[in-house]
């Protein structure tokens, strides 16, 4: 298949609420300390990670033929927010671990509901971005 172009543009003005359009929806990302508005940039960030497995997860559910009935995901992860503070740390600006749980609804076995979730997770891009380096250059527009 050949390479697909996905680009997004915030603004951000005098107060700490970040705005975007994508495709035909109205994104808006604040802080809890700020007008609160909408989630910040990092639980955003998980939301991606927990929405793109859900729907990673009903994509190979149909390509296996099978019904998946529901599906909840949870991510937790860990961040000393010294770096982002700016602040001197030794630990990465970013998360330092991601612990995904899945309940999954559907007539599979234990078993076969991890060996899903594997599949899953190898498949997601934002899984795949987390777990292996990806290029991310930046300048002035």
């Amino acid at each position: 298949m050949a390479d697909k172009l996905y680009s997004v543009t915030s603004t951000m003005a005098d107060s700490w609420q970040v705005t975007g359009k994508i495709g035909n929806h109205k994104v808006v990302i604040d802080q809890p300390s700020a007008t609160d508005t909408g989630p910040n940039p990092l639980d955003s960030f998980l939301f991606s990670l927990a929405g793109c497995i859900s729907t990673i997860a009903k994509m190979a559910a149909r390509d296996q033929g099978f019904k998946l009935r529901a599906i909840q995901v949870t991510v937790n992860a860990t961040l000393n927010p010294a770096g982002l503070a700016g602040k001197p740390t030794d630990d990465p600006v970013g998360f330092k671990r991601f612990d995904i749980q899945a309940n999954i609804d559907a007539d599979l076995s234990d078993e076969e509901k991890l060996a899903f979730l594997d599949l899953v997770c190898a498949r997601c891009p934002v899984h795949d971005n987390i777990c292996r380096t990806s290029i991310a250059e930046h300048s002035l527009c």
